[in-house]
């Protein structure tokens, strides 16, 4: 019987894509899979707030997804810094990526990832498997580093990879020598990070969230509001989600496992750009990915019928995103009133 292990995602926009990953993760590792926690940021891409609702429409009534959605209070984005408030602050604490689920799941293991995510393996029962012939500090599984952006990696210094990050670890000197002989796309990050001591993990090198298997126990010990490292979530002025909570994790004593993510899944499969993030600003390759996404789940698991709920969902939220807007505006305005 194999262990069963919750997913969490955070939902950035992207509806049709997200149908794509729950149906296709289902699909090659549902045996391993109870709940999947899925977080709908306060603000959305291209005001589509309305792609929630069609993701819950669309499971609900699949009896092999159990969705559990979360409606974060605080959009904090990726520019976390206040760890003093992450330790005291509940409900901003759970706004930061994923930690709502981390800090919830009553599971050993918590898969986080991202919700534009194509598989074709079990890439979940692979990381399981991981963790049971690994050593005992091992804290995730999943994809490590992100050498293409690192002046350690291939395409630059080639001195380090995501199997041989445990094996080069140089001083701060080199570090930064390192890091000032190639024009990276994060140089001036790097070098700022590097310099504040983070020296390894090297500042690019982290176990990515596009899928991830973290040992929550581990994690709860480590992080706030229990330990003192910053939410897996944050960025805490590091160069990316992820990298200074791996970089501290390491820096305990934990190690982390790799695996090729592209043996299990294509990240941003649908957008033509492959890295997903140009779509968060451009309208037209957001809907494009979308029209593609959609044409994929008709393809190949029926046509999409949309209830009646979604529209009356999206008005019930559309007054209460008014509402608030307007408590908000209210506030701003008797401030400045008061304060001349």
């Amino acid at each position: 019987m194999s262990k069963k292990v919750d997913v969490s995602i955070a939902f950035y926009g992207k509806p049709y894509q997200a149908i794509v990953t729950i149906k296709t993760l289902i699909k090659y590792s549902g045996e391993h899979i109870d709940k999947i926690y899925f977080s709908r940021e306060r603000k959305q891409p291209h005001n589509d707030y309305v792609g929630i609702f069609k993701v819950i429409d669309y499971f609900r009534n699949d009896p092999d997804v159990r969705l559990i959605v979360q409606y974060p209070y605080h959009h904090l984005g990726l520019g976390v810094m206040d760890i003093g408030r992450a330790k005291t602050d509940k409900r901003w604490r759970q706004s930061i990526l994923y930690q709502y689920a981390l800090e919830t799941t009553d599971k050993k293991y918590l898969c986080i990832m991202h919700n534009d995510m194509l598989y074709h393996g079990d890439m979940i029962g692979d990381m399981l498997k991981e963790f049971d012939t690994r050593a005992p500090n091992l804290a995730g599984v999943g994809s490590v580093g992100q050498c293409w952006s690192c002046p350690a990696g291939p395409a630059w210094g080639n001195k380090c990879d995501s199997y041989k990050y445990r094996e080069y670890v140089p001083s701060m000197e080199e570090a930064l020598e390192l890091t000032e002989a190639y024009a990276t796309p994060r140089q001036k990050l790097q070098k700022e990070v590097i310099e504040r001591g983070r020296v390894h993990m090297l500042p690019e090198c982290r176990l990515n969230e596009y899928c991830a298997l973290i040992d929550v126990e581990k994690y709860r010990l480590e992080t706030v509001p229990n330990g003192d490292i910053g939410c897996y979530g944050g960025n805490w002025g590091g160069v990316d989600t992820a990298t200074v909570w791996s970089h501290d994790m390491y820096q305990k004593g934990y190690v982390f496992q790799h695996l090729c993510l592209e043996d299990y899944a294509r990240h941003a499969a649908f957008d033509g750009t492959g890295s997903g993030t140009q779509a968060n600003t451009s309208r037209d390759i957001y809907q494009n990915a979308e029209r593609n996404a959609k044409a994929y789940i008709e393809q190949n698991f029926g046509e999409i019928r949309e209830t009646a709920y979604v529209a009356l969902a999206n008005l019930l939220d559309s007054v209460k995103r008014e509402a608030w807007l307007g408590i908000i505006h209210s506030y701003g305005f008797l401030k400045r009133v008061l304060g001349s």
